[in-house]
């Protein structure tokens, strides 16, 4: 292994992703009244337990992790020789990026003669983790740190992530919609479609009246920008509701099947800003795709 691969929580992969690869993830934090949690993966709390605390209006927040908590993951590997490749959620909507380049600053002055590379996947969640599943691809493939993390900034925009949501109080409490459009959307029942922009911000693109206009939406979207679906994994992350999920993605095999579809729980740091009964489905398009 000529360099390690590493992550932040919020790239949602399952356990078995994780494991199978060796992948290292660094937890980011989210309180229930008050009290710190950590998360590594889906699996690693009560999902609907979680959505179900959201449902309440129980007062569950996200906070900044410090510099150091990328240092307490990150030293260990180079200390055992290891160049280092960092993903991050996106800096349009965490301050994991941040933090990461922060604590690069200080390993490098520790181990002056590795190297690390912190790539901003300007994704979240599965989004995020499209990109971690091609650095190991590419590292399987012999290309160097340098190669892969270059290849993965002329890729990070051909990701698409898209996504509705079942209630808007969760973006507007987490400051991504304002108070008014909030009010408006919940009593005329319109479901925002939202799309990750060109820098890693969470936008609204349309609308839809009612769930299923808006799961189907989402499908529509996705079979106009795919592009060589038969060559790559499609990802759907849900807030608790496993049945929908499964429902998109029949829908999305109609019409381009994709090589694979990988399905999981918003995990809670992702979840808690999102909301129960939200939907979002990454994949890989155009060089363009996220300005559509």
């Amino acid at each position: 292994m000529s360099f390690a691969i590493v992550t932040d929580s919020l790239a949602n992969l399952p356990l078995d992703e994780i494991a199978q690869r060796g992948l290292v993830i660094i937890p980011l934090s989210y309180s229930i009244h008050g009290k710190e949690h950590l998360c590594l993966a889906p699996e690693g709390y009560d999902s609907p337990a979680f959505f179900q605390t959201l449902k309440q209006k129980t007062e569950v927040s996200t906070s900044m992790v410090s510099p150091q908590r990328f240092v307490q993951y990150m030293q260990p590997l180079l200390r055992s020789d290891l160049d280092l490749l960092f993903i991050s959620a996106s800096s349009g909507i965490s301050a994991s990026y941040q933090s990461a380049c922060i604590a690069a600053k200080q390993l490098e002055a520790m181990f002056p003669q590795r190297k690390l590379r912190i790539v901003d996947s300007l994704a979240s969640s599965l989004g995020e983790a499209l990109l971690v599943l091609r650095a190991f691809a590419l590292r399987e493939r012999g290309m160097s740190l340098d190669e892969t993390a270059d290849t993965l900034l002329s890729l990070r925009l051909r990701i698409a992530q898209l996504f509705t949501v079942d209630d808007l109080f969760y973006l507007n409490r987490g400051g991504r919609c304002s108070g008014a459009k909030a009010l408006i959307g919940t009593m005329l029942n319109i479901k925002p479609l939202l799309k990750g922009d060109t820098k890693g911000h969470i936008v609204m693109y349309g609308k839809a009246r009612g769930r299923k206009q808006a799961l189907n939406a989402l499908a529509d979207r996705y079979d106009a920008l795919v592009r060589y679906p038969g060559d790559q994994t499609v990802c759907i992350a849900h807030g608790n509701c496993p049945q929908e999920a499964k429902l998109l993605a029949k829908r999305i095999r109609r019409n381009n099947p994709p090589k694979r579809i990988l399905i999981t729980p918003f995990d809670p740091t992702n979840g808690c800003h999102v909301g129960p009964g939200a939907m979002a489905l990454f994949f890989e398009g155009s060089e363009d795709v996220r300005q559509h």
